[in-house]
């Protein structure tokens, strides 16, 4: 499929917001279970996954990775990425997301997902 591991290719299109290519390493059938501040929310299908990433982080005016990772959990790979950004022209936010997926012979076949919210970002006071 890739000449990467999925979830490689998962975490570089997330934090690239190719989400075309984040669709692409998704299995058809892969199911997310997303815990969000406002509750759980389950999707369906590498379309309507991709579209709920989409719809988080397409629309930033700025957007910048400050940190993203892998890492094996037994069979699963935890991946986590923080980001800096502006979704509404002036507001800066941090926003982090850790998951944890299964890989299947055809992608990622599921995403359990802990989000931590867009957050307002406290600027240091100064002196």
């Amino acid at each position: 499929m890739f000449d990467q591991p999925a979830p490689d290719v998962f975490l570089a299109a997330i934090t690239s917001r190719d989400f075309g290519r984040l669709a692409e390493c998704l299995s058809p059938k892969a199911q997310a279970r997303l815990f969000l501040p406002r509750g759980p929310e389950v999707r369906s299908g590498r379309e309507d996954i991709a579209r709920r990433f989409e719809g988080w982080f397409a629309p930033a005016t700025d957007f910048e990775v400050l940190d993203s990772h892998r890492e094996l959990v037994g069979p699963r790979n935890r991946l986590n990425w923080r980001f800096r950004l502006i979704r509404d022209g002036q507001t800066r936010e941090v926003i982090e997301q850790v998951a944890f997926v299964n890989v299947g012979p055809d992608g990622i076949s599921e995403i359990d997902l802990l989000c931590s919210g867009f957050l307002r970002e406290e600027l240091p006071a100064r002196d």
